[in-house]
């Protein structure tokens, strides 16, 4: 095989290796799941310090009500009573709840937020995948093209081979006609004369020939031709 057609034909081979690879390392290929995913790293490692701080907020507003309360109280002259207990207890109440909503809510928001995050991976790793097939299959076709421009270099070399063996026929046919000419030209030479007295056929080709005997009269029939021509 010719060797450029050869390289072309090693790189095709090579690129379709690269290839199958890499779509069989993308067939397999597992992103990950929602299900499996470690949540937790991607929670912000902030959101303890915010709730926490929030609810020490919550805290020293209810305790800032409690005091005001009792402080109404002390000039109304009930401090101590059943009215500043239930205004006490709903107060705490009120601001439980808000402190139970607002850990609550600061809390599913950084769920969602490391949700997010883990989703955001897995579909990144998705993409990555499918990049990688979408460059597999490119790789397959310009192997492929390889392949077909290495037939094509061979089929080139081939009538290229052909054409100049023919040519190299007929200079073999050419010498073989000159030879043949420069070995048969003594013959020729000789046929003439005995041609012109009739002794042989003229031409020398392949036909039955007459042979003839000339006895001496006819060489001194020859010579007095000759010499009085």
């Amino acid at each position: 095989m010719a060797g450029g057609g050869q390289n072309v034909f090693d790189a095709s081979a090579q690129g379709l290796g690269a290839a199958g690879a890499a779509t069989a390392g993308g067939l397999g290929f597992n992103p990950g799941s929602l299900q499996g995913a470690d949540i937790g790293a991607y929670q912000n490692p902030y959101t303890d310090q915010v709730v926490n701080t929030g609810l020490n907020d919550i805290n020293r507003s209810r305790q800032m009500a409690i005091n005001d309360i009792g402080a109404a109280a002390t000039s109304a002259g009930a401090f101590g009573g059943s009215r500043l207990g239930v205004a006490e207890a709903l107060t705490n109440e009120g601001f439980a709840n808000q402190a139970a909503q607002f850990a609550g809510q600061q809390r599913q928001a950084g769920f969602n937020n490391a949700q997010q995050g883990a989703i955001f991976d897995i579909n990144s790793r998705m993409g990555a995948n499918q990049q990688r097939l979408q460059a597999a299959n490119q790789l397959a076709g310009q192997a492929g093209q390889a392949f077909g421009m290495g037939r094509q270099l061979n089929n080139d070399q081939m009538s290229q081979g052909l054409l100049q063996q023919a040519l190299q026929q007929q200079l073999i046919d050419a010498g073989r006609g000159q030879y043949a000419g420069f070995t048969d030209a003594p013959q020729n030479a000789l046929n003439l004369p005995l041609a012109a007295l009739g002794a042989i056929p003229s031409g020398g080709g392949s036909t039955t020939k007459t042979k003839s005997n000339p006895g001496l009269l006819s060489y001194l029939q020859l010579g007095a031709g000759l010499l009085g021509a």
